[in-house]
């Protein structure tokens, strides 16, 4: 143990700063792969396989979805590490812990550990930070007050994932709404093929998972919803929740008063696809006209200045030429 304490003595002695940030940032690089992998990484393939092979149905490598930020198996880690934060955000709470896991599931993160990975995460990411910061301060020796620092690193970790679900809800929102027209013009072909409204979802989701999982997805979970027990109501106002998209819910109450009223289907279906397309193309042309005016500020700032300097420099060097002579004599 001496020895191993001479050691460490003497390679502290014999570094210079960039050796001593070189080992601050293989650590900061350690933790920050090691937290990475307990909020990232999902079950292995050899797990897989093992509970093929024991009788629990799961999906292959190739069916299952690819892990994502937040969307770990690791519940019990991730529950000790959240445990503190349920207490101080009071997350106990049915209610609250309710909107958040719909919140995770209009982001796309559907597993239980995603509302713990979610928890830990907002404890992780500010501690993480927190270290980076006082590492920096000790190898640059900052002389100036921690507090206000630490507070902002803080609330930055704290309101990171809540951003980052944020933003992958808008993604996933996008995503749904681009291949909503398209579901609908499927769904139109099967219901006038024959096919009644339970089929015409299973068999949607399994056309168009090429072009869209998310809404592929959705179809597949409503009509297993319904085949389980749930009234068709209920199974489309859950699938409203999860998408939290406008069409979406136009498209489901469209269809709970068709199934009500037992108006054509094929014709309502019809029209929502005509309305959402018509939509999506206003969309599209509403982008391509502020496009000329998020122009001017690159064109301002950027572009105009250097062709003023080709244009007016030469011309600019030659009046200062001649000219500074002159008013320099006439003073």
């Amino acid at each position: 143990m001496q020895a191993l304490k001479n050691f460490f003595y003497v390679l502290i002695e014999n570094l210079d700063y960039f050796g001593i940030f070189f080992l601050i940032f293989v650590a900061v690089a350690a933790l920050a792969y090691a937290t990475m992998t307990l909020l990232v990484h999902g079950p292995s393939e050899t797990q897989v396989r093992l509970k093929r092979l024991l009788g629990n149905r799961t999906e292959t490598p190739e069916e299952a979805p690819r892990p994502k930020f937040l969307g770990g198996e690791q519940v019990g880690v991730a529950a000790k590490i959240s445990r503190p934060l349920h207490r101080l955000a009071a997350t106990e709470d049915r209610s609250m812990r309710n909107r958040v896991r719909l919140r995770l599931i209009q982001a796309g993160y559907r597993s239980d550990a995603a509302f713990y990975n979610f928890l830990a995460a907002k404890i992780v990411l500010p501690a993480l930070l927190i270290l980076i910061y006082l590492a920096f301060r000790s190898f640059y020796r900052f002389s100036s007050d921690m507090i206000p620092g630490t507070i902002t690193l803080v609330a930055i970790g704290y309101f990171t994932p809540n951003i980052w679900v944020w933003l992958m809800t808008k993604a996933r929102q996008e995503r749904i709404f681009k291949g909503l027209p398209d579901a609908l013009d499927l769904m139109v072909v099967c219901v006038e093929a024959g096919l009644g409204l339970d089929m015409t979802f299973k068999r949607v989701g399994d056309e168009i998972r090429p072009l869209c999982k998310d809404l592929s997805d959705e179809f597949s979970l409503t009509n297993l919803e319904v085949r389980a027990g749930k009234s068709r109501d209920e199974a489309f106002r859950n699938m409203s929740l999860r998408t939290n998209v406008p069409e979406v819910h136009n498209l489901m109450t469209v269809l709970a008063q068709t199934s009500r009223f037992g108006t054509s289907l094929a014709t309502a279906l019809r029209i929502h696809a005509d309305a959402m397309r018509v939509k999506r193309r206003q969309i599209a042309e509403e982008t391509a006209a502020k496009a000329t005016v998020k122009l001017i500020f690159p064109l301002v700032l950027f572009i105009f200045p250097a062709i003023f300097v080709v244009l007016i420099g030469p011309g600019a060097i030659k009046i200062v030429k001649y000219l500074m002579p002159v008013l320099g004599g006439g003073g």
